[in-house]
């Protein structure tokens, strides 16, 4: 909303400097002139504007490449600690949550769920995220995932202090590479990660 004022304000203001430049400076007449101004302040400055100025997106729904180099490091590394969430998980002291691949309709999409327990070398999960895709009645019964396909955890206290949830990191790596500084929101959400810093220490 900010950007779109401050597109209509900046069009409205550069209505002077144009009648200056072509009325006084290049002398085409009063008429001419105010025609000419209006033309570039209220349709070719905007449109240039909107342009060149693009709103950066949301973090939360950005694209990602699952096989973004980013994003696969922090997949291996969240595997490598998965014992750290299966400890966890035993204890109960903690809400547990998993990442993990899931066909919705014809697209796989990555999705947490919340984890209730271990069976036969699958975690017994309930759907969180809202997919994009087709929705099975199956999706609102507990799904068993393999934990071989899991993609990331987290282990949240009563606190807030959260364990793992090293895809999020990678979000951020990713969305400051593609889209610059991290808006302060998510920033502070960051915060309450215990495993890993934001912005990353050297």
């Amino acid at each position: 909303m900010i950007r779109i004022i401050t597109i209509v304000l900046i069009s409205f203001a550069s209505l002077v400097p144009y009648l200056v430049i072509f009325n006084r400076w290049l002398d085409v007449g009063n008429d001419l002139a105010g025609w000419i101004s209006i033309a570039l302040g209220w349709i070719v400055t905007p449109i240039l504007l909107l342009h060149f100025w693009k709103a950066k997106p949301s973090p939360e729904v950005i694209p990602v490449d699952i096989n973004d180099p980013i994003i696969q490091k922090l997949i291996d590394r969240s595997r490598s600690e998965l014992n750290r969430f299966l400890a966890g998980l035993e204890e109960g002291k903690k809400e547990a949550y998993v990442k993990f691949p899931y066909k919705f309709g014809d697209e796989i999409e990555h999705v947490w769920g919340l984890a209730h327990s271990i069976k036969d070398g699958c975690v017994i999960v309930s759907l969180e995220s809202n997919p994009v895709g087709e929705v099975t009645e199956e999706v609102y019964e507990r799904l068993s995932i393999d934990l071989d396909s899991l993609e990331d955890w987290m282990l949240v206290d009563r606190s807030g202090k959260t364990y793992g949830g090293y895809s999020i990191l990678g979000l951020a790596k990713v969305y400051t590479r593609d889209y610059g500084r991290l808006p302060k929101a998510y920033t502070r959400d960051l915060d309450r990660f215990v495993d890993f810093s934001w912005p990353e220490k050297n």
